[in-house]
């Protein structure tokens, strides 16, 4: 044994073997952040790992069987014993082992030191503070393509684990997945979102089978903080989540002085059941009548499968919010059985998860459209209570403010939405509705956020019409008509309402004579002339007609073009009747308003700015 150790030590077969799995590693190491960053085929490592494990008897073998000498490569057993330079070789070996080691420890060190000791101890205080960071929508790296929905839901399910960190800013889910397929530079991605980190990853399936790739980078300069592979079942899916969004935080914790310690989070143990909920999810974010139908359908059955999944429940009540705006207005008589639907979703939603303040949320929406305020005011509350940085809440309750004349609060609210998730066009548009009538903002704030609502979602029809009603009650005759060309041109409006508009345009720059008679004549943004012509009486038939046809009517029907009748005696018994003197009597008054005694009040007529 100890000739064979010798002989082992004078041919170098140990100094190989150590340089060779010194450098092997480095390789490997080496493989495993290029193959994500680059987007490789998942066989890449995998190749690298089979290939230098088949090298490894090779090369031992040749360093027991060869010798370098001064004429070249000779069998050793050929080499006479005075002619072999053997101790000069093991010395090369031995420089090439001590500087591959050096190689080694530098790599360790710029892959797990140097992100942690980054900021010293002084200051992981006052970085805490900008610890922030966007989950991009994982690619789907499947070989059909059609698991979109399945890496789209890991992202959100991970970024729903972030976003329970105290003291971690994540950007909201609509911002980040704006970057879907667009090959944008990091840096430009935090600017846009203002974050300082960004994970990204990929999901390949293939069966039953997972690859799911992630890293966390620092996008200021694009440095890798942290990368991981996850080979699994679908089955592990959701300790694999668990998995990144911890390691994510336990990375910022450790480098930006963040206190976090795991939760607890609502599971379902049936994967299939999990699978038509992300599919659903990503139906209700695509939005459309087809698609809102069809998300329903499937989270019946998710609930159906799995009744105490929480998260099922939440997406079951989101979808029946929005569900009545996506159908015929000849359904009307539907609305009511939708809306107790989504009721009862949103109830068995907290019931499940009190800790959800996107279920208080939706059981305010709901009992808003029973006019029952004081509660569904109090369900609000509760909502921002349990969730301050969901921007979906915020905005959610700032358009329920805004419709009950609380401008000043939802203005606020509406601000920290657009902070959290600055890419989303119907914040810009409440934002833009809260500032309409805020004493402090006005006509032109309103309409920048307008023009961002529209740039960020040309679709979206509120945008366009908001504008039009803050441009008519400011008598802008030409933005109005550029509006009224841009809603053409999208779609908005179908090209037979060419016709109208030009009417209205034309009565408009003729005078007031003009508009009287095309409101005689014509419906088309009678509401819009009535301001024009500052006409109280004929705003104040517009909206009462409204009052008894709309099913959701509300304070949204007296803003913009009809604010100067908040005083008239037949707007303020519509108050009375809507049941909002009560909301104000508990809640406080709106700004501009006060009470009369017990049991009445007065309004300030709201000055067009």
């Amino acid at each position: 044994m100890n000739r064979l150790i010798g002989e082992l030590l004078r041919r170098h077969v140990l100094r190989v073997a150590a340089a060779y799995l010194i450098t092997g590693w480095l390789i490997m190491q080496i493989v495993s952040v290029m193959t994500p960053a680059l987007n490789l085929p998942d066989w890449v490592d995998g190749f690298f790992a089979v290939l230098l494990i088949a090298g490894f008897p090779l090369a031992l073998l040749l360093a027991w069987a060869f010798e370098m000498t001064p004429e070249g490569v000779k069998l050793t057993a050929a080499v006479p014993d005075g002619e072999s330079i053997a101790p000069n070789t093991g010395r090369k070996l031995d420089f090439a082992i001590v500087a591959a080691l050096a190689v080694m420890i530098a790599f360790i060190a710029w892959q797990q030191l140097a992100p942690r000791d980054a900021a010293p101890a002084s200051t992981a205080a006052a970085n805490a503070a900008d610890a922030s960071v966007a989950v991009l929508p994982f690619i789907d790296l499947s070989a059909a393509g059609d698991q979109e929905y399945f890496s789209d839901g890991i992202s959100e399910e991970i970024l729903n684990v972030l976003v329970r960190i105290p003291g971690l800013g994540v950007a909201g889910r609509t911002s980040s997945f704006a970057f879907k397929g667009r090959n944008e530079d990091l840096r430009e991605i935090g600017e846009a979102l203002g974050v300082n980190h960004v994970l990204e990853g990929s999901v390949r399936r293939s069966g039953s089978r997972l690859r799911i790739t992630a890293q966390l980078i620092r996008s200021s300069d694009g440095f890798h903080i942290w990368s991981e592979t996850y080979d699994r079942e679908i089955a592990d899916i959701f300790d694999i989540q668990d998995e990144i969004a911890g390691a994510v935080a336990g990375e910022l914790a450790i480098s930006l002085g963040i206190d976090w310690q795991p939760q607890a989070h609502d599971r379902t143990s049936d994967i299939e059941a999990y699978e038509l909920y992300l599919q659903a999810r990503q139906l209700y974010f695509r939005r459309g009548q087809r698609n809102i139908e069809t998300a329903a359908l499937l989270l019946h059955e998710v609930v159906a499968r799995d009744p105490d999944y929480a998260p099922g429940w939440i997406a079951l009540a989101g979808v029946y919010s929005v569900y009545e705006s996506y159908q015929p207005r000849a359904a009307v008589d539907d609305f009511p059985y939708w809306r107790r639907i989504g009721l009862a979703a949103a109830q068995r939603a907290a019931a499940l998860d009190p800790r959800s303040g996107e279920a208080q949320a939706y059981i305010g929406v709901f009992l808003t459209l029973r006019h029952d305020w004081v509660a569904s005011y109090q369900a609000f509350d509760r909502a921002v209570e349990l969730e301050p940085h969901n921007a979906a809440v915020l905005d959610i309750f700032a358009q329920n403010l805004i419709d009950t004349g609380y401008f000043v609060d939802a203005r606020e609210l509406a601000v920290r939405a657009v902070t959290l998730d600055p890419l989303v066009p119907i914040y810009h548009n409440t934002l833009g509705w809260a500032s309409m009538e805020h004493p402090d903002y006005g006509g032109d704030t309103a309409l920048e956020e307008f023009r961002l609502a529209r740039a960020l979602g040309p679709d979206l029809p509120f945008s366009y019409n908001n504008a039009v009603r803050a441009l008519f009650s400011r008598g802008r005759r030409e933005e109005t008509g550029q509006v009224f060309e841009d809603i053409l041109r999208q779609g908005i409006y179908p090209e037979a309402a060419r016709e109208p508009i030009d009417r209205l345009m034309e009565a408009w720059a003729a005078g007031d004579t003009a508009l009287r008679a095309l409101a005689e004549d014509s419906t088309f943004w009678r509401s819009g002339i009535a301001d024009l012509l500052e006409d109280m009486e004929m705003a104040l038939d517009i909206a009462e007609a409204n009052w008894s046809t709309e099913p959701r009517s509300s304070l949204a029907l007296f803003l913009g073009l009809e604010a100067n009748y908040r005083n008239h005696p037949r707007w303020r018994q519509h108050i009375r009747d809507l049941g909002l003197l009560e909301l104000w009597q508990v809640r406080g008054f709106p700004e501009g308003c006060q009470a009369l005694g017990t049991d009445d009040f007065q309004c300030e007529a709201l000055p067009i700015r």
